[in-house]
This record gives C-alpha cells, sequence and structure tokens, in this order.
C-alpha cells in the first residue's frame, strides 16, 4: 500500500493536463487501432440503448461520436485534446475533471471511460462522480489497463508499441474490481486484447486461445450499474 500510496501522490491534473497538452497533435495518429476497435465494440454492444452518454476523459472525442445516443457529451481536462478532433455533430465538448465533473445530478443514462481511470490521482473520486451524474439503473463502461501485466505494459512503452502513458498509476483486476463495488453493481469485469494488434477477427481469436478470461489481457473492462 505504501507503494501504491507514492505513485499515486505523483499524480494531479496538472501533469496531467501536460501530458496530454503535448500529445494531442499525435495523439490520434498513434492511437492503437486494434484497442480502439474493441472499445467501439463494446461500447457499442453494452450501451447501446443510452439515450444521454458521457464520456469522460474523452481526448478528441473520437469514440463518443460514433455511437448513436440523441444526446452525448465529450468530457476531458486536457483543451488541446478536445480541439485536436474533428467536431461531431452532436457531441458537446465540456472541459472538465473527473473527480469534479461539471454536471447536474442524474444528468446521463450511461457513461464510457477508456484509458482513463489509472491516470486519476483519487480513482474512488472519479467512480463516485460518475454515479453522482449516472440516473439510478444508468450503466457505466469503464476500460482501463490490467495492471495485473504492468511489467509488460511497460516494456511495451520502453519498444514504442504503445502511446507513452505519463503521469499513471495501473489498476490490477481486484483493486479495480473492489472499487467499482463500493459504489456500483458490477454486471461484467474481464481482461480482454491479449494482443492489440491485426484485425478486428484476429484479436478476437487470440483473446479465446491465449486465456484472457484468464487474466492475461492486456486490459480490462467494468461494465458497470448504478443501484435503483
Amino acid at each position: 500500500m505504501a507503494e501504491a500510496g507514492r505513485e499515486s501522490g505523483a499524480l494531479n491534473a496538472t501533469r496531467v493536463r501536460e501530458h496530454y497538452r503535448r500529445l494531442a497533435t499525435s495523439y490520434e495518429r498513434k492511437a492503437n487501432v486494434a484497442c480502439r476497435a474493441a472499445c467501439l465494440e463494446l461500447a457499442r454492444s453494452h450501451l447501446r440503448n443510452c439515450r444521454r452518454l458521457l464520456e469522460v476523459g474523452a481526448g478528441s472525442a473520437t469514440l463518443v461520436a460514433q455511437l448513436d445516443a440523441p444526446l452525448r457529451s465529450a468530457c476531458d481536462l486536457s483543451l488541446p485534446m478536445l480541439r485536436s478532433g474533428r467536431r461531431a455533430d452532436g457531441v458537446a465538448p465540456v472541459l472538465g475533471d473527473a473527480e469534479q465533473l461539471p454536471y447536474a445530478d442524474a444528468s446521463f443514462d450511461g457513461a464510457l471511460s477508456v484509458n482513463l481511470l489509472e491516470h486519476v490521482p483519487h480513482p474512488a473520486r472519479m467512480l463516485g462522480e460518475l454515479e453522482r451524474v449516472l440516473e439510478p439503473g444508468g450503466r457505466a463502461l469503464l476500460v482501463t489497463p490490467n495492471g495485473d501485466l504492468k511489467r509488460l505494459l511497460d516494456l511495451l512503452e520502453r519498444m514504442r508499441l504503445k502511446l507513452p502513458e505519463g503521469p499513471h498509476r495501473f489498476l490490477g483486476l481486484r483493486e479495480a474490481r473492489a472499487l467499482a463495488e463500493a459504489r456500483f453493481a458490477v454486471v461484467e469485469h474481464y481482461p480482454f486484447l491479449v494482443f492489440p494488434a491485426g484485425p478486428r477477427w484476429l484479436v478476437r481469436r487470440l483473446d479465446r486461445l491465449a486465456g484472457a478470461e484468464r487474466g492475461r489481457g492486456l486490459f480490462q473492462y467494468l461494465l458497470l450499474r448504478k443501484p435503483g
């Protein structure tokens, strides 16, 4: 726990904002295509009936722009990231902190967050804010790296096979689930993306063959439901 505390202490909004300011102009070009496709598939499957959808840590907002909710809001801490994407019709960009979301209670029936939980100083506060802005019964889909494979993730970054994380603290499977269960009912929680490269059919097959269900995926997703 002491180590986790030191890592978390290095996280703050200023450092995260500066990291993504530097990445903004190249983020879309360098983002992992297989990871993006897998996240879009998850979102379309689990949030397809949402009418008021929020993406937190939306970056350039290219993911939420591909979903069909009539009302879509893209919230991010970094103004350069929000400005870097093509402005999609019907998506409202909002500058805001995931630990203090600028929305009223129960504003949305669905929420989405991809590769954000590991960058916030206090993940429990972010989850509390997601719970607050969701209506009872609302769903949240969270994707974050599988912290149980931290050494492998760090190696991939050193080999320049993934975007640099910047300030972060990876969450293992147990820690992520425990944080989620403090606020939500966990509908699904699985590792995925054993090998995040290639066409979607190949990525799915490799997940099955390599045993992502046994904790071997580089990422994990949590599908959560707000009680009520």
